[in-house]
């Protein structure tokens, strides 16, 4: 029942992405890599403009979440689509509680709202929003941690 209800929420997260309720990527900007995770200064312009910061990995760079969206330490990007419309992606280190534990305490510090905590069986779902229009969703199981952030 819960992965009902997750995949129901990624769909509709993600229906203006590009990605369908299973995740893959319909659009050339899936990457299947599991490559580490920074943050990389996007340029002055387009920063000012969108509030829309860069995550640098070594085969691309993400452009599409917002600019005060923060990313634990140490983490391990794969399956990645960054669609103008937003960002997902699978976050495949550090271990899911150590992500958990680091969105519930790092979205309100950097101005998100978190609008749902929710934990079914072996699966937790977070779904947060901000002032400026963006929304997005965290869920975790207990091997993987999938995020998906959205203009709304």
């Amino acid at each position: 029942m819960i992965a009902r209800r997750i995949a129901a929420v990624v769909a509709a997260l993600l229906a203006g992405a590009g990605v369908g309720a299973c995740g893959s990527a319909t659009t050339a900007e899936a990457r299947r890599n599991d490559q580490p995770a920074a943050i990389a200064p996007a340029p002055e312009a387009r920063r000012a403009a969108s509030g829309v910061r860069a995550v640098a990995r070594t085969s691309a760079v993400v452009r599409n979440v917002p600019s005060a969206f923060p990313l634990p330490a140490g983490s391990r990007v794969a399956d990645l689509s960054d669609p103008e419309s937003g960002a997902s992606f699978t976050l495949t280190a550090p271990d899911p509680a150590a992500v958990l534990s680091f969105y519930r305490r790092e979205l309100p510090r950097a101005a998100f709202t978190i609008v749902a905590d929710r934990v079914e069986d072996d699966a937790t779902s977070l779904s947060f929003r901000d002032a400026h229009g963006w929304a997005g969703a965290i869920f975790a199981t207990t091997h993987r941690v999938t995020v998906a952030v959205k203009r709304a």
